[in-house]
């Protein structure tokens, strides 16, 4: 990719998520995609239809010398194959989270990135949105001092509620801390820096789930991983986060993040969403102020799930400017080994210590118009 010209994109998967991105990509007039693979043709086909680009097999997308993305869209065990084929083609990826269901997976592919002088980057990519930018602003402005504490909290009561296909949700990779979690884990790191830490407890509710949605209404799906999962990060700053993921809340009151600092507290939007609500109470005040929105990036296309994909432009644009990507495979393995980590903690009844370490990605300056992230 050289001067003006689009960078050309190949997806890899037509679930759910994926008109999304065709349609958020499309906001930028740096990239264009050109095809989509999946395993399944119709999908596939009507998706092709629905943007007007391709559908075609793998094999073609990736000997596609105009192509220089692969966006990885697949279900979490599929993501290591699919990315793995991607960058021994010689292709920059971005794969949606997890980056692999294992630190082994992550670890390969990071190095066949490096060894291909190729950028690799994952979701989720919410933090990049107004919203949490705004947050990110106000807490390195002090607003709230140092923070000492937080809260996370994710308790649905678990896919098979919502979803047509629910049952990769509940086996290997997936789980509320490996399918939802990373939204939350990676958005605490991106403001609050590494993690050094952290304790968990984990367990099973129910060993089987029977779907409530068409086309599988009545089916039975065995449950392969926890189902809830409770824990403590603790910080490289030294904040110490209170965490639940669950699949078995059937409803609850709890605010999904809350910063608790020095001089105040803040309420940041839903880590799942780009924007939201932005609420702070500092010592003195007599009640929460909100706090306007004044960054870019908070409404994608009309009719579509935010603006999924944003992360792969942001990336696409970093790679034309010469600058490191935000939503960075390095963020992307630390929050990998921290959500892993919980598991192994609640199985050993210890403390398990966090071996990598990631630095907060840049903010995105409020000034900035959309289209552009520097």
């Amino acid at each position: 990719m050289s001067g003006n010209t689009p960078m050309k994109v190949g997806i890899v998967g037509a679930g759910n998520i994926s008109a999304t991105y065709v349609a958020t990509l499309h906001m930028f007039d740096f990239i264009r995609v050109k095809s989509i693979y999946d395993l399944y043709q119709e999908p596939a086909r009507k998706l092709a239809e629905q943007f007007g680009v391709q559908s075609v097999s793998l094999d073609s997308m990736l000997a596609d010398p105009e192509i220089g993305l692969i966006i990885n869209l697949t279900t979490p065990t599929a993501h290591y194959s699919i990315s793995k084929k991607a960058l021994l083609a010689g292709k920059h990826l971005y794969s949606e989270k997890p980056l692999g269901v294992s630190m082994e997976e992550a670890e390969e592919l990071m190095a066949l990135a490096r060894a291909g002088d190729l950028r690799l980057g994952c979701a989720p990519d919410t933090f990049l949105g107004g919203g949490h930018q705004l947050t990110r602003r106000l807490y390195d402005e002090g607003r709230i001092g140092t923070a000492i504490s937080a809260t996370a909290m994710l308790l649905l009561p678990g896919h098979e509620h919502w979803h047509p296909n629910p049952a990769f949700f509940y086996g290997r990779g997936g789980g509320p801390m490996l399918d939802v979690g990373p939204y939350y884990v990676t958005n605490l790191i991106a403001l609050l820096g590494p993690v050094r830490e952290v304790f968990g407890a984990a367990k099973v509710t129910r060993i089987e789930r029977t779907v409530k949605t068409q086309p599988r209404f009545g089916e039975t799906i065995k449950v392969l991983t926890p189902t809830h999962l409770t824990g403590v990060m603790e910080f490289h700053s030294g904040a110490t986060v209170t965490i639940a993921t669950s699949f078995d809340v059937i409803k609850h009151k709890h605010n999904q993040i809350e910063i608790y600092g020095s001089k105040g507290s803040m309420v940041t939007p839903d880590p799942n969403n780009f924007t939201g609500k932005v609420e702070i109470f500092t010592e003195g005040d007599e009640a929460w102020e909100e706090v306007a929105v004044d960054h870019p990036y908070v409404e994608g296309v009309p009719g579509h799930l935010g603006l999924r994909g944003l992360g792969a432009a942001e990336m696409v644009d970093s790679l034309r400017s010469g600058r490191p990507h935000r939503v960075s495979s390095e963020l992307a393995f630390h929050a990998l080994e921290v959500m892993t980590a919980f598991e192994r903690s609640a199985q050993s009844k210890r403390p398990v210590a966090i071996r990598s370490s990631c630095g907060r990605p840049d903010p995105i300056p409020k000034h900035l118009k959309e289209g552009s992230f520097s």
